[in-house]
């Protein structure tokens, strides 16, 4: 078949395909032009989920006569002037392909007045093609009607749902920018009814409206140029978390702020609203056609302001002030210059538990299966047991310490991908090999010596997509996929930051493996709770897990007997 030029129309309707999935995009494009329009109130009214009729109007700066026009151009927008404006982006809409995509896929109008002008515009497109325009009578600001979305691509307007459905995704976005921009009016409402009311305030106060709960916690966090502000409001009983997170206004689903929140563990349920700020640079907004993901320049920075911000706001007092985290760099096991050794011996057990091997669960033995204990003994160290949710007890000479095991085994794992990647790993083959996605394949080719040097090997097929053979064999990267792997030596591979890539690797790959550690929970025997607890001391950081949370709380003895009213 002979390649050809597509015609017009068919290329606007492919590009609005990209852009307009379905009502409630038509709604997030046309509210976020009206807030970089200066909008303080914003009205929204939709007839049978938006897909019979859309009108939103705002109170905004509005446009001039001589531009209506040029609005529904493809490509035509007011918020970038040159190339090197892509680079700091500070507005919500940029591409200039919202209005002429959604007016290629529907019965289409613009009604507009600038503010201080006698006399408004109008244009009326159907299906891309304009049907009228001139001078019109109206209010400042802008009003746009969306009639008879996709009625010229029924096989898109097929795929909807039904009407209650649809009309629920355009409040979910109606509520996020209430949620993000508080200050501003916004009214919804769905044949005729009035949905969902806001007439500006507070984001407590718009946070117990929208998701019922007055008490939400709000903790703000900075980390140099980032600035990180995160709501936490209790979730309803049976009701999974969820994260509406905002990078500079703009909702997206990031998975550096996903994973920052949930590497602090189950602590984190509820109902989570995560706002970053940073500066315009260092994010790229321009990576998805509905501007729904972006991509940090150094997502490290991200991730620890948020878990920082998330950390303060699931923290909670306590009555018992003896009780107190290791914060890190604090002491926790005796040093020897370098070299840092516990000498423990395996008590008798106090507790009925069944004797099983000394390594720890789900972690590769050594040859017989038995870890060793170091030679001579500093302080005896105990294994007690276990209480409350799984935490395990140890007696270390005079002092009571408490391990959580899940923050001692991601440590002491990522600490094994430290280790590891201090040379060259062994590389694992791949029987069959994995074929990789279009943005794999293109990352690969761009890092292909790097990975090469790291474990990883490709063949290449004939339309220049890759096949990944091998991948990184090192211990506790069992549970990873070779995909998940490859994609974080890629974001390795992409950051800027100071660090080593022996760092930045370990703690990709430490991210991902941190669900093949030991859970809150799991049983223990003896031995294999003073496996863990060797293998912790012999940490570089043993004081907390990779992602910032304390393994320990240690009570001295000294505390205890004063605790008690004993003398000292």
């Amino acid at each position: 078949m002979p390649i050809r030029r597509l015609p017009e129309d068919v290329t606007h309707r492919i590009a609005a395909g990209e852009v307009i999935e379905r009502p409630a995009s038509v709604v997030k494009e046309l509210v976020e032009n009206a807030l970089d329009a200066g909008a303080e109130r914003v009205t929204v009214k939709i007839v049978q989920g938006g897909t019979f009729s859309i009108v939103v109007e705002d109170d905004g700066t509005g446009i001039p006569q001589s531009e209506v026009p040029l609005a529904v151009e493809r490509f035509a927008t007011s918020k970038l002037e040159s190339i090197d404006d892509l680079e700091r982006i500070s507005t919500l809409g940029f591409r200039g392909e919202a209005l002429a995509s959604i007016a290629a896929v529907s019965r289409f109008e613009i009604r507009s007045r600038k503010r201080g002008t006698p006399e408004g515009a109008f244009i009326r497109v159907e299906g891309g093609r304009t049907v009228a325009e001139g001078s019109i009578e109206t209010s400042e600001g802008t009003r746009v009607q969306v009639d008879d979305l996709f009625f010229n691509l029924p096989a898109r307007r097929k795929f909807l749902k039904g009407f209650p459905a649809e009309q629920r995704r355009i409040l979910k976005v109606i509520q996020d920018f209430a949620l993000c921009s508080p200050s501003k009016a916004f009214l919804f409402a769905g044949d005729g009814k009035t949905l969902f009311r806001w007439e500006g305030g507070n984001r407590k106060e718009a946070l117990a409206s929208i998701l019922g709960d007055p008490e939400g916690k709000q903790a703000l966090y900075e980390k140099g140029p980032v600035r990180v502000e995160t709501w936490n409001a209790n979730g309803r009983p049976g009701k999974r978390t969820e994260i509406l997170s905002f990078v500079n206004g703009r909702r997206v689903v990031e998975p550096t702020v996903r994973s920052a929140l949930f590497s602090l563990g189950p602590e984190v349920s509820g109902d989570w609203i995560i706002l970053v700020e940073c500066p315009p640079g260092e994010v790229d907004v321009n990576i998805h056609p509905a501007k729904a993901e972006v991509r940090f320049r150094n997502p490290g920075t991200i991730f620890e302001a948020v878990r920082g911000a998330a950390r303060a706001a699931t923290s909670r007092g306590t009555d018992v002030p003896l009780i107190v985290a290791v914060e890190p760099g604090s002491p926790v096991f005796p040093w020897n210059g370098t070299e840092t050794r516990l000498p423990y011996r395996v008590a008798e057990p106090r507790l009925p538990f069944a004797e099983k091997s000394t390594a720890l669960p789900g972690e590769r033995t050594a040859a017989g299966g038995q870890f060793s204990a170091g030679p001579g003994e500093a302080k005896e160290t105990l294994y007690l047991g276990c209480f409350s949710e799984g935490f395990l007890v140890f007696s270390h000479g005079d002092d009571l310490v408490i391990m959580d095991p899940h923050a001692a085994h991601e440590r002491v794992l990522f600490d094994s991908l430290w280790a590891s990647l201090a040379d060259k790993p062994p590389s694992q083959g791949l029987v069959p090999g994995e074929e990789l996605s279009p943005s794999l394949s293109a990352g690969s080719l761009e890092h292909r010596e790097e990975l090469a040097g790291i474990g990883f090997s490709f063949t290449e097929k004939g339309d220049g997509s890759l096949i990944l053979q091998s991948v990184p064999s090192c211990g506790g990267l069992e549970p990873v996929s070779p995909g998940d792997l490859l994609r974080g030596a890629l974001d390795a591979l992409d950051e800027h930051s100071g660090e080593s890539l022996q760092t930045r690797l370990a703690t990709r790959w430490a991210y991902a493996a941190c669900h093949g550690a030991v859970k809150l929970g799991d049983r223990f025997s003896p031995e294999e709770a003073l496996a863990l607890w060797r293998r912790l001391s012999e940490a570089r950081v043993p004081q907390s897990c990779p992602h910032g949370r304390p393994t320990l709380l240690r009570l001295s003895g000294l505390q205890l007997k004063r605790h008690f009213g004993r003398k000292d």
